[in-house]
């Protein structure tokens, strides 16, 4: 077969399919990233912060939070949803906090970390929901544990009205599941002992607990939705 031939066979071969990247990626590597820095910054606080003030999620396990250096933090950041929340089930609190500063919607108390951090860390909170809200909403409610009509309000705002929601409400972001201090002490603890498959059962373990709250929430917001009406 001469060279003339065999490039033009070859050319006329179709080409094998590339499979496409799954749309969630860029998404999940942002919750990862979010959640290196927020377990950072409470792992500071734990150290840092005054006992008497602290939560109890980071007193009880003040040990814990001491022994989490960087690769620690790591595995524990590898959590398959956000760490965190800011009312991502709380509808009615969204629908007045979009619409800019209130007084019925800004929380005065004190927050998990000093007024400056605590703007930095809700800032990229909002971010990661913002940008997977925007990319897919139901995508949102597993990553962020967003109800979808939270998630389709966060992906039509700004980008200065995020942030400002984020300024003036940076005492609302919370641990995710903060008064369940066995599952962080689990996984702080899965964490520093590089324990992979307790930490596999937590992934799974949170993934029943926030599917849980979904259904909650969604029956909640039907039987006041029938009540209005």
């Amino acid at each position: 077969m001469s060279k003339r031939s065999r490039k033009q066979e070859e050319s006329e071969t179709p080409l094998a399919f590339a499979a496409s990247p799954w749309i969630g990626g860029s998404c999940l590597e942002l919750v990862h990233e979010f959640n290196d820095r927020y377990l950072e910054s409470l792992a500071h606080t734990a150290q840092w912060g005054d006992a008497r003030k602290m939560p109890d999620f980071l007193r009880v396990h003040r040990r814990l939070w001491n022994a989490m250096e960087a690769r620690a933090r790591f595995r524990a950041s590898r959590c398959p949803f956000i760490l965190a929340d800011l009312e991502f089930g709380n509808v009615d609190w969204w629908q007045r906090a979009q619409s800019g500063p209130r007084s019925d919607c800004m929380d005065l108390g004190g927050g998990v970390f000093p007024w400056i951090v605590g703007m930095e860390v809700a800032r990229d909170a909002l971010t990661v929901a913002w940008y997977t809200a925007r990319v897919d909403i139901c995508l949102a409610t597993l990553l962020i544990g967003m109800s979808a009509e939270i998630a389709e309000i966060v992906a039509k705002l700004s980008l200065h009205q995020l942030w400002q929601v984020a300024d003036q409400q940076h005492q609302r972001l919370r641990p995710r599941w903060e008064s369940r201090n066995a599952f962080w002490g689990r996984l702080l603890s899965a964490a520093v002992r590089d324990d992979r498959e307790t930490l596999h059962d937590l992934h799974r373990h949170a993934f029943l607990l926030a599917d849980a709250e979904y259904g909650l929430r969604a029956s909640a917001h039907g039987r006041a939705g029938a009540a209005r009406n």
